[in-house]
Order: C-alpha cells, then structure tokens, then sequence
C-alpha cells in the first residue's frame, strides 16, 4: 500500500507541473500573437514610410557647402 501511496503523491505533483507549464504556454502564445500584430504593423508603417520617400543621394553635398 505504502508503494501505491507513493506513487498518487507522484503523480499528483506530475499533473501540477503540466498544469502550471501549460498556463506558461498560454501565456506565452497570447504574447507572440500580440507581438506578430505589432511587428505586422510596425512592417506596414515602414513600408509606407520607404514607398513615399526617394532613395537618399549619397554623393550630394551638405547645404552648407
């Protein structure tokens, strides 16, 4: 009996485990999915930002020249 005592009290702290890592995952997807909208909509605003804008001339001298 001692042994199957033993072995309840195993898998009761295995099944806590689970639960806590699986809260962590959750958790952790609910991150990712808020940073891919913010990365998607920092791309867009970049894209925005190169497609209006010319190329900048390397070889042009500064005003004050």
């Amino acid at each position: 009996m001692e042994r199957m005592d033993i072995l309840e009290t195993h898998f009761v702290y295995l099944q806590k485990t689970i639960d806590d890592l699986n809260l962590v995952v959750i958790e952790q997807q609910k991150e990712i999915r808020e940073m891919r909208f913010f990365m998607d909509l920092l791309a867009k605003k970049v894209a925005a930002l190169t497609l209006g804008s010319p190329e900048p001339v390397v070889d042009e001298r500064p005003p004050h020249y």
